[in-house]
């Protein structure tokens, strides 16, 4: 009796395995036939204009630059560099579409438009690298408040970086500001980034 049992449970799998098979392959062919409708789609669409919301914009007005004693002309000349570095590119356009892909912003903004978009991106980038670069040299300078100031504006911008986050986050336990880390926590869960998992692990450990 137990010969027939098996071979009915033996069939039921097979079954279900065919079935279950079939209904990816049309899940796949479905996906498959969106994502080229979506590339025609793309590539046919009239640029758009920009809205205002479509831009960053950086607030260095926060930021003192303050005047640090006892720098040895190389360290003078490098922080007059950044500086100078950081102003500039914060007088560019700046973009941040991380999370859609290249057809959903031709889609969104037009094909003609995705040079700019990738250069206005190069900007962004650009501009977070130089801003936690200042505020690296802040550190450095022992000027921790200004630090803070800095890498708190990569944050507000949308940055994803995790050395922003921890180092934002070692500098509140340094200056005995324990309670901000709920706030950099929650903007961390807020995130939508592949790097987001990383951080949040990173930042339980403080």
């Amino acid at each position: 009796m137990a010969f027939p049992s098996i071979f009915i449970i033996f069939v039921i799998f097979v079954v279900l395995f065919q079935y279950h098979l079939r209904k990816n392959m049309r899940q796949e062919n479905i996906n498959r036939e969106q994502f080229w409708n979506n590339e025609e789609k793309s590539l046919s669409t009239r640029r758009k204009e920009f809205n205002d919301d479509d831009y960053i914009k950086p607030n260095l007005s926060k930021l003192s630059f303050p005047t640090v004693p006892s720098l040895n002309p190389g360290q003078t000349l490098h922080y007059k560099q950044v500086k100078n570095r950081l102003q500039e590119l914060s007088s560019m356009d700046l973009m941040n579409f991380s999370n859609l892909t290249n057809t959903e912003l031709r889609i969104r903004f037009g094909t003609a438009n995705q040079t700019v978009i990738t250069q206005n991106e190069a900007n962004y980038n650009n501009f977070l690298k130089s801003l936690a670069d200042y505020g690296h040299l802040m550190i450095e300078f022992e000027e921790i408040n200004e630090a803070i100031v800095a890498f708190e504006e990569c944050i507000r911008l949308g940055s994803d970086y995790s050395d922003h986050f921890l180092t934002l986050a070692q500098l509140y336990l340094q200056k005995k500001q324990r309670y901000k880390l709920t706030d950099l926590i929650e903007k961390a869960e807020s995130l939508d980034s592949l790097n987001r998992s990383i951080i949040l692990k990173k930042l339980a450990s403080f």
